[in-house]
């Protein structure tokens, strides 16, 4: 029986090539699977739209034909020509001044709508036929709908401090501060840049009326002021309503000892290159390394492939968010601490009672990352990106409440270890761009010991130890972009 039993067959070591292959095929598939459940969360309500017939407006100067040429003739002369020839009454407005006002045309065979359309463009008024009368006007009303959240955001962005540690002048003379700051657009509501445009460009007798309600426009002025600030609301509109889709993967590497001083981009590029073949990899004006090819679905995954030469991966997070064309959107990956920031003790002495009352001022402090981007969408569909990642530490030990002053009142001095960077790249439809540089040292402690006997009070000391290690991480942030 011992002779006919079948032997198990030996298990081969797998090669690099099949593990790459492997992890590859395994990486398609979760991208296809996270494609897939976002596809289904993302689902457009189909709009049902009644079409009606709209009759077009009848224009009764549009059913003669007339033809007209006059040499540096008055233009109250040239109306009364007009009116008298299609046999319709003429009204011109008080306000309109045509004092001083000649004009030289020549029409043959035209209808009488394009003539007066034609003649009074070249002294910026309109007019209105009501029954059988032409009136005159200088001015025209409309109204323009703003489909815009009455909301204001405001956003600013600061790297830097003092290099030095103190802003005084050291004893070498020297000072160290340095900071970059800066901001989005100052106007942060839609309908105040709106407002804003159309202030610059009404005449001196315009009017308009801002409803930040209903979200209405009304304008009453020039017909070329209303030219003006129709083309101005219908670009601003198209503007905002452009979006992008970014997806990024935060990452955590933690370094082996062979890159413990951080990540070599130029591998990085070299091996991403060659797990995409299709896909270019270049620098992007040494703001960081930019995945380019518009139909590769899975360049996400061929930079985190890339990374994994440098030691262990730890996705941090995944977010996917749409952002519309100059508003900031902020990923925040993390957590939040509490601690005693102030204790005031007061002492209250009314008639017959005495008592203390101590009031606690407490504030927060966070860890983790805070990843704030703005896009910009140009007409040539190419996007800016401003990125301004900050990535910061608490010590932890520092939280803990500790004796100020001669009094028993205790608050906390939390330490907080902070790295951060600000850019602005440009991308097209589909780019990845990896940033990284973000590099910390994590002490790690682990606790050793002979089972049972460790744990012998007293004496178990002898039967244990504890190691520390010292971990060398840096942080990857992977962005795509995509416009939707």
């Amino acid at each position: 029986m011992a002779g006919c039993a079948t032997r198990a067959p030996a298990l081969k070591p797998l090669s690099l090539q099949t593990t790459q292959k492997h992890i590859e095929s395994e990486s398609e598939k979760l991208d296809a699977a996270h494609k897939k459940f976002v596809s289904g969360l993302e689902k457009t309500t189909p709009r049902v739209i009644k079409a009606e017939p709209v009759m077009p407006v009848y224009n009764p100067l549009e059913d003669h034909m007339v033809s007209f040429s006059m040499i540096n003739e008055d233009l109250k002369a040239i109306m009364y020509s007009l009116s008298q020839s299609v046999g319709m009454n003429l009204i011109i407005d008080p306000a309109v001044n045509l004092e001083k006002k000649s004009l030289t045309l020549n029409f043959q065979n035209v209808s009488a709508a394009i003539v007066l359309k034609e003649i009074l463009n070249s002294y910026d008024l309109c007019y209105e036929i009501q029954g059988n009368v032409i009136r005159i006007m200088p001015y025209k009303e409309q109204m323009f709908s703003l489909d815009f959240l009455d909301t204001k955001t405001n956003t600013n962005f600061n790297v830097g401090g003092d290099v030095l540690g103190a802003s005084e002048e050291t004893s070498s003379g020297l000072k160290g501060k340095f900071e970059l700051s800066g901001q989005a657009a100052k106007q942060g509501n839609d309908y105040d840049v709106v407002e804003q445009m159309i202030s610059r460009i009404m005449s001196k007798n315009g009017k308009y009326t801002l409803n930040r309600l209903s979200g209405s426009l009304y304008v009453k002025d020039t017909p070329g002021v209303i030219q003006s600030i129709s083309k101005l609301i219908n670009h601003f509109k198209a503007m905002l309503s452009r979006q992008v889709l970014i997806e990024a993967r935060i990452i955590e590497v933690g370094l082996s000892d062979k890159y413990k001083y951080g990540i070599d981009w130029r591998v990085l590029r070299d091996k991403a290159a060659s797990l995409t073949a299709k896909t270019s990899v270049a620098w992007s004006l040494g703001n960081g390394l930019v995945f380019s090819h518009a139909n590769n679905e899975f360049t996400i995954d061929a930079a985190m492939d890339a990374l994994m030469t440098f030691g262990k991966e730890k996705v941090v997070s995944n977010p996917s968010i749409r952002v519309k064309h100059g508003k900031p959107a902020l990923i925040s990956v993390g957590t939040s601490f509490t601690y005693k920031k102030k204790v005031q003790t007061t002492r209250e002495v009314t008639t017959g009672t005495d008592r203390q009352i101590t009031d606690v001022d407490v504030s927060t402090v966070f860890d983790g990352l805070i990843l704030g981007v703005i896009p910009f969408i140009g007409e040539n569909q190419r996007i800016s990106l401003l990125i301004n990642p900050i990535n910061s530490s608490v010590n932890r030990e520092s939280l803990v409440p500790k004796s100020v002053g001669s009094g028993d009142q205790e608050i906390s001095l939390p330490q907080v270890r902070i790295k951060e960077m600000s850019t602005t790249i440009e991308l097209t439809s589909g780019d990845v761009v990896v940033l990284g540089g973000l590099i910390d040292d994590v002490q790690t402690t682990e606790d050793n010991g002979v089972p049972i006997l460790s744990s012998i009070p007293i004496l178990g000391y002898l039967f244990k130890n504890q190691t520390k290690d010292i971990e060398s991480r840096e942080l990857v942030i992977i962005l795509s972009v995509k416009l939707v």
